[in-house]
């Protein structure tokens, strides 16, 4: 609970974010396509789930109307509820085998009128292809004896009927690649989020303020000054890095004038201190802690203050070593 009131460092946690970027494009890709797979394999790839659809063009040629009735009761609506009455369903059922039912028939069958109201399309969808072509030619042998026995009528043609195909996807492809997309969105910034939370890699001076009250003195990059000219592009950037070499050195030049004579003791979580580095930070008078930028983490650091503190060595402050640039600049840009 030590770090239950602690502040989050949002200017920290979006620069780490940006810099992992590219992470949350591929999550976001990733998230897309498996919602698009997972979508073709409920619905293609599974057998039970694939839909087939079929269609026919009927030539509806009406009888002579002076009152204009016939047309207006044959209408888009009208011709889809006709298909599951008796006056057609009876006749399309007696084309087809046993194992066939009225009502599955009706729930495969869409009739509509699309624009003129003497053509007539029948669109037969199911889940198995051959059932699929049955169907529809049972529709249609159907409607073109209606059209022999029905007085509004002199005839009725099917002038085109397509083969069974199979519905690989519909705009519902899309929806599932959107929801994948935003889920693998969610996920990552959650996940980077979480991450963020628990991680207490030491990046910048705020985050040495839950577990010490030692100053920090700078950032040094002695260490590796060759990698840190390489990354500097511009002389706004080299101002930056020239200002906190400056500040580390006034620091260490006042905390000298304080303390006497300064030794430099470097922490890794990897590397324990030996005895003589132990003996050595005893006789200084003042030790300078160097930690490597985003590799010791806090509790770790806590622990080591605490061991050098009983040994009696002078901890003068925290100098973080070797920072990354590109972070740098972003972090300190009104430097």
């Amino acid at each position: 609970m030590k770090y239950g009131n602690e502040g989050m460092d949002l200017k920290k946690l979006c620069i780490l974010l940006l810099h992992r970027f590219w992470i949350v494009v591929l999550a976001a890709v990733i998230g897309a396509g498996l919602g698009a797979g997972v979508y073709l394999l409920h619905h293609v790839v599974k057998s039970s789930n694939r839909e087939y659809q079929a269609q026919s063009k009927v030539y509806l040629d009406f009888a002579p109307d002076e009152t204009g009735e016939v047309y207006q009761h044959y209408n888009g609506y009208t011709w889809n509820d006709l298909m599951s009455t008796n006056l057609i369903i009876d006749t399309t059922m007696s084309y087809l085998p046993e194992d066939y039912t009225a009502e599955e028939v009706s729930e495969a069958t869409l009739a509509e009128i699309l624009s003129d109201v003497r053509l007539l399309t029948i669109t037969i969808t199911t889940s198995d292809a051959e059932r699929t072509a049955k169907i529809l030619e049972a529709t249609d042998r159907a409607l073109v004896e209606m059209g022999q026995r029905e007085q509004e009528f002199i005839d009725i043609e099917i002038i085109k009927e397509t083969e069974p195909k199979l519905l690989v996807a519909d705009n519902r492809l899309v929806q599932a690649i959107l929801v994948g997309l935003v889920l693998g969105l969610a996920f990552m910034f959650i996940a980077l989020a979480l991450g963020y939370v628990l991680d207490d890699r030491i990046y910048v001076p705020g985050d040495l303020k839950c577990v010490t009250t030692l100053q920090f003195v700078g950032f040094s990059f002695s260490g590796n000054k060759e990698a840190a000219d390489n990354s500097i592009d511009s002389d706004r950037n080299r101002k930056l890095v020239q200002r906190l070499q400056d500040d580390l050195e006034k620091n260490r030049e006042y905390l000298t004038k304080k303390f006497g004579e300064l030794a430099t003791l470097e922490l890794n979580k990897s590397k324990n201190i030996t005895e003589q580095e132990l003996a050595n930070a005893r006789k200084a008078d003042g030790i300078l802690l160097v930690i490597p930028y985003g590799k010791l983490d806090r509790a770790s650091l806590a622990y080591r203050i605490e061991q050098l503190s009983l040994q009696e060595c002078k901890l003068a402050g925290i100098i973080i070593k070797d920072a990354d640039m590109r972070f740098m600049k972003w972090y300190y840009n009104h430097l």
